[in-house]
């Protein structure tokens, strides 16, 4: 009989900080560039009108883990009250193949989707950045923003736009400060008082502003991050000031689209994982376009692990597309997965 870990989204939320899965991110990524850790072949498959199912499965060795994700998305549930997505991820043991925990996904989604974004803007990002602007106010906003505050200490304004509708992102900004205080209160308080009191001061120090000139709020932001489903390009080339970072974040199937291709000719790119990324994030526009070429590309494990393929100058424009990748996954469940397990926490079923 195998005991295993049943962990809801609510108490996934206690359990978690920020700070803690920007590094557990951070190390999944250099254990990918080192090999230890393993991706295996995604599984992608739209079906029954707008819905959508993928399943992406790894092995984090340092870890003692391995497992897979599978995500669906009903585009339709919105209008029913219900959300757009649902998913599971199960963690097994890669010393016995066991199954030792089950995970809500779409609650870990959020942790390592912001995580991922601030690992990179840590990285490559001007770090006296005083402007951040994240295009899309949906439920990712919040996740990256307050992954990007842990990293970005000099980060006073958080300019916010919706480039379907700016009343929507009026709203967000009008909202933002008392949506990451009741964030902050489910997560850091209760693991880390010390950083929670750090982040609380940084929250007192930033301003929110919904925008409606997506243009000029580009041309004032040092660091950006779009994170929309959109399919068309939302920022223009020659919006993109020198010394600028952008994490794009939307892109995960073929077809989608954020940024400028041509961007892509004046900046750095990295990635999590290439291959994957010029079949479905933001690389494959400029790829297909003759742009830029896969080689080309860094993945962020390697640039983490050797300073020269980071940003060359203080003007260069980076640009990191964040696919999503199953390690992530696996680092956000397993860190969930130990802290239940010395707190207590979780229903235990026996299989």
């Amino acid at each position: 009989m195998t005991q295993v870990t049943m962990l809801s989204a609510t108490q996934i939320s206690h359990l978690l900080d920020m700070p803690a899965v920007i590094d557990a991110v951070a190390d999944a990524y250099k254990e990918k560039a080192n090999h230890p850790a393993t991706l295996w072949p995604m599984v992608y498959e739209q079906f029954g009108g707008e819905a959508d199912m993928d399943i992406r499965s790894g092995v984090l060795a340092s870890k003692h883990v391995f497992g897979s994700k599978l995500l669906a998305w009903f585009g339709e549930n919105a209008k029913r009250g219900l959300p757009e997505l649902n998913g599971l991820v199960n963690l097994y043991s890669s010393d016995t193949g066991e199954p030792v925990a089950v995970l809500n996904a779409t609650a870990l989604t959020g942790f390592w989707t912001g995580a991922a974004g601030a690992v990179a803007s840590r990285l490559l990002a001007n770090p006296d950045a005083t402007t951040l602007l994240v295009v899309g106010t949906g439920s990712q906003a919040p996740y990256q923003i307050m992954a990007q505050l842990c990293v970005l200490p000099k980060v006073t304004q958080v300019l916010l736009a919706n480039p379907r509708n700016a009343k929507k992102a009026q709203a967000a900004a009008a909202q933002m400060s008392m949506t990451l205080e009741k964030l902050l209160s489910q997560t850091i308080r209760a693991t880390n008082s010390v950083v929670a009191g750090l982040i609380d001061h940084r929250l007192s120090e930033v301003e929110f502003t919904g925008v409606t000139d997506l243009p000029a709020a580009v041309q004032r932001s040092q660091v950006i991050v779009t994170a929309t489903p959109a399919t068309k390009l939302l920022i223009q080339a020659d919006w993109v000031q020198p010394g600028t970072h952008l994490n794009a974040i939307g892109a995960d199937m073929e077809g989608k689209q954020e940024l400028d291709a041509k961007l892509f000719q004046r900046a750095q790119a990295y990635t999590d994982d290439v291959p994957q990324a010029s079949e479905v994030g933001e690389i494959q526009n400029p790829i297909k376009a003759g742009v830029i070429k896969p080689e080309q590309v860094a993945e962020i494990g390697n640039a983490l692990l050797d300073p020269t393929l980071g940003r060359h100058d203080a003007n260069a424009i980076t640009i990191f597309d964040s696919t999503g990748i199953a390690l992530q996954d696996l680092a956000a469940a397993n860190l969930a997965f130990v802290r239940a397990k010395e707190q207590g926490v979780g229903t235990q079923v026996d299989l």
